[in-house]
């Protein structure tokens, strides 16, 4: 959805002080204040320099055909808060009032006149009897008169690019503003005018700090996703926001099963070169770029400088899903445009990684890295031997849970995990998500604290972990037409910014000896570097070795085990509604043989609202909030492994979690979380 409007300024010596303020809330509001506010009338005058921002305010004009709308006057004032318009009605009895926020403006475009038509536009800077005049001869003049009118247009442009958030629907609509400057008589002092409204609504913005900089964003598009059409969506769909945001990329375009993690294994000059990387795909292309991070010997070094995103081109689109969801931000009805949005926001947040590892049945050990999940049993099945029906699209999940569920299977084993922990800072977030929690069922979280430990569960200390948890527009067309996170970077002591210290105790020369701050220094250098490339450190046995006490360990036969770290496994499953993308958890749904096929049933149909979960734990379905755990499937039968969707060697596994290992690029909005510590701190 799309919503134009350009303005043209007029400047008026006599025009009263200004005193009302633009409201911070809700655009689109009347109020009778006529007052006006006073013009800046030079290309190169100081913009006011205020606390919060710069602040700029001149009055600009509608030329449009559109004789009601024709020089209504529109006041534009730009502040921190965002660009605040003000028309008045023909009748001077009230005035509309709209704010586009400053997080919903992605860049700006400052030069001549865009070729493609966008509407009506705000002029700037001349008086109403020229305009008029002008309007006169524009209306005789024949086209060639036109076109030599328009070759000498001395008027600078300014686009301003927003995708404003509307609530009923949730939704994204594309809303462009067109500041026409012409008060003096050169382009290039027009030109000077313009520039100075948009290098003001850069630096309140923040453009000059902002995190992606420069550099380029090294985007892997798989041209075979979204039914081979993954080209096509990017090029009408990603390229128009990238190219609004002004923002560099470098594109890469797959021609093989992982040709991004070798890409990136290999790649030197990735953390120097590049602000970011984005996978344009489904969740395997986001799984391959992760593990040929995370087999660099640098590995460290890329996930603290290099966040992840991720735009859904695929089938599954789990992660896309899950952080849309986790910020309250609209995926559907375009969740390309949307997951762009994202990618060029300038935000990241931590995201929990989980560590996988393997025995194969011929005693061969694999290492693999997951953000996702981990599937043994019936979802597994559904996922990977579906895949013969791919032709029919999303159609084929349906048909063959359908088919599986009359032909049921179940798999011995033995399943094995470390119950999830509350530590001394998941505490303070619970607490917070406690004062925000809506009114419902009890958590998860909460039923298996009660569970585990009844008398521990009645602390006050130990309350449960709950939810925190283009078209046309009359209303915008009056005007003739994300919220700043603060970034978290993870606790290592090797951070500059970190609250962490790290101290060595390293023999040999006193501190007085010049020659020894060197040699220290050269050690502390040594250690930093030693660190950066060790792999992340277990606190679990190897899988070839037996379960620690604190494990809880059981036998039998299981129709589906199935670990997930995200809210979603895809865009339609809402798998683990309480998840968050670094709360350091793993939801581990276990359904054990016995179950009935009804009960089954529901819980599929039930996946894509989230209610699928029965409110207390039955003997046969239950799920375990864990920080680790082993699966050791009988290996004389046959069976399904899946790590974030994709098929591995069947044999015994075992997943400990990582909290907030990488970044994840997020919308420019705050966290539930976030929001839910700001109330707390009130």
């Amino acid at each position: 959805m799309t919503a134009n409007g350009v303005y043209g300024n007029h400047i008026s010596n006599n025009s009263p002080p200004h005193h009302h303020q633009p409201p911070s809330g809700i655009p689109n509001v009347s109020t009778t204040n006529m007052s006006q506010a006073p013009v800046t009338n030079s290309p190169t005058s100081s913009p006011t320099h205020h606390p919060n921002g710069i602040e700029l305010t001149e009055n600009f004009y509608i030329n449009n055909r559109n004789k009601r709308k024709h020089n209504l006057k529109i006041q534009v004032q730009l502040n921190a808060n965002g660009i605040y318009l003000r028309r008045e009605t023909p009748d001077h009895d009230q005035i509309t009032e709209q704010l586009i926020r400053m997080e919903d403006i992605i860049g700006s475009y400052c030069g001549g006149k865009v070729k493609k038509k966008t509407g009506g536009v705000l002029h700037s800077c001349k008086r109403k009897q020229e305009e008029d005049e002008e309007q006169h001869h524009s209306e005789g003049s024949t086209d060639s008169q036109r076109q030599s009118q328009q070759q000498q247009d001395i008027s600078a442009y300014l686009y301003i690019y927003a995708y404003v958030r509307k609530e009923k629907p949730l939704r994204r609509m594309r809303t462009v503003r067109i500041l026409r400057f012409r008060s003096f008589l050169t382009y290039e002092d027009n030109l000077k005018s313009a520039e100075r409204w948009q290098r003001a609504i850069k630096i309140n913005k923040g453009s000059d700090m902002h995190s992606l900089g420069r550099k380029p964003l090294l985007i892997f598009l798989n041209p075979k996703s979204g039914s081979g059409k993954g080209r096509v969506m990017f090029q009408k769909q990603v390229i128009p926001v990238l190219k609004e945001a002004d923002i560099p990329y470098e594109l890469m375009v797959t021609t093989h099963a992982n040709f991004a993690r070798e890409m990136v294994k290999k790649r030197q000059d990735l953390p120097q070169k590049y602000s970011g990387i984005v996978v344009a795909s489904g969740d395997g292309l986001y799984f391959e770029v992760l593990n040929g991070i995370m087999e660099r010997l640098d590995w460290r070094v890329l996930t603290r400088d290099l966040p992840l995103g991720i735009i859904p081109c695929g089938s599954g689109n789990g992660l896309a899903k899950s952080i849309a969801h986790c910020y309250n931000e609209p995926y559907e009805p375009k969740p390309i445009v949307n997951a762009s949005l994202t990618c060029v926001s300038g935000k990241w947040a931590p995201l929990d990684v989980v560590r996988v590892e393997l025995l194969t049945k011929e005693k061969q050990q694999q290492e693999m890295f997951s953000f996702l999940a981990i599937g043994w049993g019936l979802i597994a099945d559904v996922d990977i031997e579906s895949e013969k029906l791919r032709s029919i699209g999303a159609q084929r999940f349906t048909l063959w849970s359908i088919h599986r569920i009359l032909n049921l299977r179940t798999y011995k084993g033995k399943l094995s995990y470390l119950p999830w922990k509350r530590t001394a800072q998941e505490t303070v977030r619970g607490s917070l998500r406690h004062k925000v929690r809506k009114s419902g069922s009890t958590s998860v979280l909460r039923r298996f604290q009660d569970a585990l430990d009844e008398d521990e569960a009645e602390r006050p200390n130990n309350e449960g972990f709950a939810d925190a948890c283009d078209g046309e527009n009359d209303d915008d067309n009056d005007f003739a037409d994300i919220i700043s996170q603060s970034t978290y970077r993870p606790d290592s002591w090797a951070s500059a910014k970190s609250n962490v210290t790290a101290y060595y105790s390293i023999p040999g020369h006193s501190l007085r000896s010049n020659r020894s701050v060197a040699t220290i220094q050269s050690r502390i250098e040594a250690a930093n570097a030693e660190f950066n490339t060790t792999r992340p450190q277990s606190k679990i046995p190897a899988i070839t070795e037996p379960p620690a006490a604190d494990w809880i360990c059981e036998e039998g036969e299981y129709v589906m085990v199935h670990a997930a770290y995200t809210t979603h496994l895809a865009s339609d499953c809402y798998f683990a509604p309480e998840s968050k993308l670094n709360d350091g958890i793993i939801y581990l749904v276990v359904i054990r043989a016995g179950v009935g096929k009804s009960q089954l049933v529901q819980f599929l149909l039930n996946l894509s609202a989230g209610t699928h979960l029965a409110e207390a734990p039955t003997p046969h379905m239950q799920v375990i909030p864990v920080s680790a755990f082993r699966i050791e499937p009988d290996l004389s039968e046959s069976g399904i492994l899946t790590v974030d969707g994709e098929k591995v060697p069947y044999g015994n596994l075992q997943a400990e979690i990582f909290p907030g290992l990488i970044k994840t690029m997020v919308p420019n909005v705050p966290s539930p979380l976030t929001a839910a510590a700001n109330n707390g701190a009130e």
